[in-house]
């Protein structure tokens, strides 16, 4: 069992935060805003501690740099999600001035219209496995830590006869997935924004 300390929980909170801002939704969702490293890192530290509390992040070996988060469904916990997201909430406020705060929030109804965690229910039913987020660190990439850190994730699935689901907003992330068996399988897209969510499921092998 790893044992997550200060240091490692920062190097991932670090890590998530570099991660964010390559995102086309949350550089979508930051427009026009002052300095949005510093919102992202007091965002990645919240969800950071949040997942090492759920049991819901693993590592790549002991090295923090590269980490996914993910669950099964049976051990989801929606009221402790609430907090964190009010949690999130109360630092968004903390951090930005009252005129950045108007231009996220007018962000976050434009391009809410294409942010759902739900999708799923329209093609699966009962127990999942979902993927939240995998960020590798640059001085990683191209070392087959992605590979690494999904496989566990996948076998366990294949071992329980579940599916696994994710959303992204990254298109270049759709190839990346597919490889591993996941099928897009719907698309969620807006007049008001660019930004279209990929949604994705993997069927456990037979």
């Amino acid at each position: 069992m790893i044992i997550f300390d200060k240091h490692s929980i920062e190097t991932i909170a670090r890590v998530m935060a570099d991660s964010f801002l390559e995102d086309p939704m949350n550089l979508a969702q930051l427009e026009g805003i002052k300095n949005p490293e510093k919102l992202l890192k007091a965002h990645s530290l919240l969800h950071a501690r949040y997942a090492v509390k759920c049991s819901s992040l693993s590592i790549l070996s002991t090295d923090a740099r590269a980490f996914m988060i993910g669950f099964d469904s049976n051990n989801e916990k929606k009221l402790k999600d609430r907090v964190l997201m009010a949690r999130i909430l109360l630092s968004t406020i903390i951090s930005l001035g009252f005129k950045d705060l108007k231009k996220m929030m007018a962000n976050m109804k434009k391009n809410g219209k294409v942010l759902s965690f739900g999708w799923y229910k329209e093609f699966i039913n009962g127990r999942h496995y979902r993927i939240k987020i995998i960020a590798i660190d640059k001085e990683l990439r191209g070392t087959g830590a992605f590979r690494k850190l999904i496989t566990p994730a996948i076998e366990f699935a294949d071992r329980e006869k579940i599916p696994m689901v994710l959303e992204t907003h990254n298109p270049s992330n759709i190839g990346l997935y597919a490889h591993f068996g996941f099928e897009l399988v719907k698309t969620i897209q807006s007049d008001e924004t660019p930004i279209e969510q990929y949604c994705m499921i993997r069927h456990p092998k037979q």
